[in-house]
């Protein structure tokens, strides 16, 4: 048919050249290391089936003995199913702190002189570390498919600031992870997509960053992008979680659930690590089913303001679908979740390993909710630029990247090399965030 001749000939396009995300390590005061998966695609040049054969992995182009194998579909995984290797094996390869180059590679089975390879990073953090989420596509870039096309035809296409506002969130001190529904075989081109913008009229470009695309290829990954994207992001976001705080065990609604855009790891070698934790938090991390309401901010592409704001006022067409700003996920009391602040604490950043969020949905803003990000961090842009805290208490609303700048410093404090905030003097302004720039 039509319509599957064109969705062959768009996979060809653009699912051949293969992919794979970053990865997140985390070493612990044991000195043990956790990491989040492994996923890799291996592309697609061959006629030959290469399922079965083993793939290499080189960290910072150094062989290690750690080996996957190919499945059906090019996909990498470990002997076991898994995307994970045991944390034996971590401890052996001499991560440096940061980043570290991952490569994936394939010796041709009949012709030893050709070689399959995909490269990633694999980024080794603290446990005390400090993440901020960022969108790309409508957050980094104008709009979710211009920004891309641009990209593509040698302009820049992105938001006044926004280089500039990472970059100064992560001379703070911070780990910038930015998380796309963007698909597999494209992380490459999106990190060289990432680290050449910003340099036009002698600005600055973008921090050191971790990348975590979707595990699909072109296609699907449109789909998750449009119906799915706060379940994949949450889930994503989940795994990061599990790294840092292996002791927590998320738990799905079903153990056969599959979510969209993101193969769940089931690997057996954490399970020694993890402990049970209780109900109410287990709830606080559990991967749900999205509601009808949900459904339709699934589908919706950014908010408008609402009425009596900051700033801007907005139509009234998104008040009905948008989820009230200052809903955030239960904590019991007393305890908090790992990737949530303190119950009952004023600083954002206290036993929160997620401190803040920027993105252009309704389906961003939920996914870093669901993790722990406060309202008053969690951020929302529209095409215009215009960026909104999702906070009922002390909403905040700014005309663009460049006008936050000035307020980031009270925002997200200046972190020391132990991941704790370094104080400054109080505001004495009208500030939102109660800093001296007004």
């Amino acid at each position: 048919s039509v319509g599957s001749s064109l969705w062959e000939g768009t996979s060809k396009f653009t699912d051949t050249g293969g992919g794979a995300t970053d990865v997140v390590a985390v070493r612990h005061q044991s000195g043990h290391i956790v990491c989040s998966s492994f996923h890799a695609q291996l592309p697609r040049l061959s006629k030959i089936d290469m399922m079965g054969c083993r793939v290499q992995l080189f960290v910072n182009n150094l062989p290690t003995h750690i080996c996957m194998v190919l499945d059906r579909e090019n996909i990498c995984c470990f002997d076991d199913g898994s995307y994970k290797p045991a944390s034996s094996e971590l401890d052996t390869l001499n991560l440096r702190p940061g980043r570290n180059s991952l490569r994936y590679e394939l010796i041709h089975p009949l012709n030893n002189d050709r070689k399959f390879s995909v490269k990633a990073d694999l980024h080794l953090w603290m446990p005390h570390d400090k993440v901020v989420i960022v969108d790309i596509d409508g957050t980094v870039t104008k709009t979710d498919v211009a920004g891309y096309g641009a990209a593509k035809l040698g302009y820049e296409y992105i938001h006044a600031g926004v280089c500039e506002c990472v970059t100064s969130i992560a001379r703070q001190g911070y780990r910038v992870l930015f998380l796309t529904s963007r698909a597999i075989t494209l992380a490459q081109s999106t990190r060289e997509f990432l680290r050449s913008i910003g340099f036009a009229n002698g600005g600055c470009g973008m921090p050191e960053f971790c990348l975590i695309t979707t595990t699909e290829t072109f296609l699907p990954s449109l789909i998750v992008g449009v119906r799915g994207a706060d379940k994949f992001k949450t889930a994503a976001l989940q795994e990061i979680v599990t790294a840092f705080a292996p002791e927590v065990q998320i738990r799905q609604s079903s153990s056969d659930e599959r979510v969209p855009g993101w193969r769940m790891d089931t690997s057996p070698q954490m399970s020694h690590h993890r402990t049970a934790v209780s109900p109410q938090l287990a709830s606080n991390l559990e991967v749900r089913d999205t509601p009808p309401d949900d459904e339709q901010a699934s589908q919706s592409s950014t908010l408008n303001y609402q009425e009596g704001s900051n700033s801007h006022e907005g139509s009234d067409s998104d008040k009905s679908q948008a989820p009230a700003p200052s809903q955030q996920p239960p904590h019991p009391e007393g305890a908090a979740s790992p990737g949530a602040p303190g119950v009952g604490c004023s600083d954002p950043l206290a036993g929160g390993i997620f401190v803040a969020g920027f993105g252009n949905r309704l389906t961003d803003t939920a996914a870093y909710a669901a993790v722990g990000v406060p309202a008053s961090h969690n951020f929302l842009i529209d095409e215009r630029s215009l960026l909104k805290t999702m906070s009922a208490d002390s909403p905040a609303a700014f005309d663009g990247y460049m006008t936050l700048l000035p307020h980031l410093q009270r925002l997200l404090p200046a972190l020391s090399p132990d991941g704790v905030p370094l104080g400054g003097a109080e505001g004495k302004g009208t500030c939102p965030f109660d800093c001296d720039c007004d």
